[in-house]
């Protein structure tokens, strides 16, 4: 797909949004934000705070109650929705005892773009030999998915998320329950993937010190964005403080 983007020209565009839930609960509102081509975003924000909120209304999951939302330069639309990859936050939580292996949980990475009665063809299975050698789980492929460690359970899931080749990848809250060894992995990971293969990344997390650390821009959300900038202008705002309402300060890691 030829997107015919300008070189200034955001791949996501929300403007003004706003998202109400039953019973006069605001979830997010007056939310203006634009991601651009290679981007690595992180998003931050207490708990309830509206991350994986605004991370549905990206993914056409959530309708917005107020304001616009544009993707790839067009208003929100299947076809675009298909150049994003998505990582939940409950992939932890998927059961193990699923008899899957790790080459037919990538595969199903394919079945959105190319339909659900698609029958797997030759380009599927190179779609996801390639997923795996660049998430290094290639030699894993015929391991059932409840032999796994947190670590490699997360790169199939990646993979399974990048088997389409997006032009974005959102991940929720990826590293929750993950030991710190495989999150480190993981973080190096997401470098890889936005730095040498020009991935647009979204994470959203509670990791403040590493996102600041791995992330170009940030992204501060208590319903509504009390901040969104280069990392740089972050970490000498006063944007943290506000955002979790008392003197706060980032603690620095020495990964990824």
């Amino acid at each position: 797909m030829d997107l015919n983007l300008g070189a200034n020209q955001p791949i996501v565009e929300l403007e003004n949004v706003r998202v109400d839930y039953p019973g006069g609960v605001q979830a997010i509102d007056k939310v203006n934000l634009e991601i651009f081509e290679k981007d690595l975003i992180g998003l931050i924000g207490p708990n309830g705070a509206g991350k994986s909120t605004l991370l549905g209304v990206i993914l056409g999951l959530i309708k917005p109650n107020h304001g616009s939302v544009r993707l790839f330069g067009e208003a929100l639309k299947p076809k675009n929705l298909r150049l994003i990859g998505y990582v939940p936050q409950k992939a932890q939580l998927i059961d193990t005892s699923f008899p899957a292996t790790v080459d037919e949980t990538v595969l199903l990475g394919r079945v959105p773009g190319a339909g659900l009665f698609h029958r797997l063809n030759k380009e599927d299975h190179l779609r996801a030999e390639e997923a795996m050698k660049i998430l290094g789980i290639d030699g894993l492929k015929e391991r059932r998915i409840g032999q796994l460690s947190g670590g490699q359970f997360q790169r199939v899931f990646i993979a399974k998320a990048i088997v389409d080749k997006p032009k974005l990848l959102i991940l929720d809250e990826p590293t929750t329950g993950v030991d710190s060894l495989s999150k480190s992995e993981f973080y190096h990971t997401l470098s890889h993937l936005n730095r040498d293969l020009g991935i647009t990344i979204l994470l959203s997390s509670h990791d403040i010190g590493i996102v600041t650390k791995l992330a170009n821009k940030i992204a501060c959300i208590n319903r509504t964005l009390y901040f969104c900038g280069p990392t740089s202008e972050f970490e000498t705002s006063s944007a943290l403080s506000k955002l979790y309402d008392y003197p706060a300060g980032l603690m620095t890691h020495d990964h990824p």
